[in-house]
């Protein structure tokens, strides 16, 4: 039963990480793989730090009292700083989910659909699932992320185990690549917040906060190796193409084409249902409304927000969460030490 339970904690947590971004492989390229084969180096040291951040706030949201991310900020860094930090991570949040939801949009755009049903179909499943709160998103990760999984694996596995015609491997472009591994493990650091913390009511021992741990970094650690490596193989065509993983899929029959970009949009919406939750959960502290009515009002006001063009709203912000992101990280990394230090 613990194995179980950190297993499906493990799902959330790469439910909540892979992301239309990683799924697609353009985060793999714009962090790793354009440096070439030292990518290789900063991408384990991106993974280290990730495993290192998810023990560390799981351990953090098992304890009393911690049922949303703003505890854990709280614990962070104090009530003050706190204040401020829950600000910006609920923007953080909302503009994610909202750029998701306009990516299924987009997406059902691209399959011939309406975009607006696209909009409206993402809204549903999401608040279907979280009309079961915190169970109903464990059950649909784990459901949705080792399909997901097994189908990335089966790619990259057979794009290297195959000829391929292409460019020849990068070999690098002169640059130091670590940092990008440091920015990368900072990136997740928010939403992982936002997600983990109300996952400690969950946890009933130390051995599922392993468990979930080595899952999740492990499962991401696998799909990032293999895919950094596959993308090196394709070389510079990558370059050719807006999603980098269609690149591995050259010459495919249409109907795996397919089959990738369902799992794609899957990538859209765990992304979507976890920073829509991480919302809910911070603002059912505040109000004492069902869970349910608060994430479809939410997700109302959403729906109209994702027809907006969002450049402006990401210029002004994502610096910000860069610097956000990257000081939390190294609280998170030093909790350990101050909390003995407390103690």
């Amino acid at each position: 039963m613990a194995v179980w339970r950190g297993l499906k904690i493990g799902f959330t947590i790469i439910g909540t990480t892979i992301g239309a971004g990683f799924a697609s492989g353009r985060e793999m390229w714009e962090f790793f793989t354009s440096y070439g084969r030292d990518s290789q180096y900063s991408l384990s040291l991106a993974m280290v730090l990730f495993f290192v951040t998810v023990t560390i706030v799981l351990w953090m949201s098992a304890k009393p009292g911690i049922s949303n991310y703003y505890g854990i900020l709280r614990k962070l860094m104090g009530k003050r700083l706190a204040s401020i930090f829950d600000i910006l991570t609920m923007l953080y949040l909302l503009s994610m989910s909202i750029v998701m939801f306009a990516g299924s949009g987009a997406t059902f755009s691209e399959w011939n659909f309406s975009y607006a049903f696209g909009v409206f179909f993402i809204a549903l499943m999401v608040f279907l699932v979280l009309l079961f709160d915190v169970d109903g998103l464990m059950s649909i990760q784990s459901f949705i992320i080792p399909i997901l999984t097994g189908v990335l694996l089966f790619v990259y596995i057979k794009f290297l185990t195959g000829d391929y015609e292409g460019a020849q491997t990068i070999l690098g472009n002169g640059y130091v690549s670590w940092p990008s591994g440091i920015t990368y493990a900072a990136l997740n650091v928010v939403p992982l917040i936002a997600v983990v913390s109300t996952l400690g009511k969950e946890l009933r021992s130390k051995k599922e906060i392993w468990v979930s741990s080595i899952v999740s970094t492990g499962g991401l650690a696998l799909i990032a190796i293999l895919m950094n490596s596959s993308l090196l193989k394709a070389g510079h065509e990558i370059g050719l193409y807006e999603i980098p993983l269609f690149a591995l899929l050259k010459g495919y029959p249409t109907a795996m084409i397919v089959v990738v970009s369902v799992i794609l949009w899957f990538a859209i919406y765990t992304t979507a249902l976890s920073g829509v939750y991480g919302i809910v959960s911070r603002i059912s502290s505040w109000f004492k409304s069902p869970n349910w009515l608060i994430s479809l009002v939410l997700i109302l006001i959403m729906i109209p927000l994702s027809n907006f063009g969002f450049s402006t709203l990401v210029a002004v912000l994502y610096p910000i969460y860069g610097v956000l992101n990257l000081f939390v990280l190294a609280l998170i990394i030093l909790y350990p030490i101050s909390y003995k230090t407390e103690r």
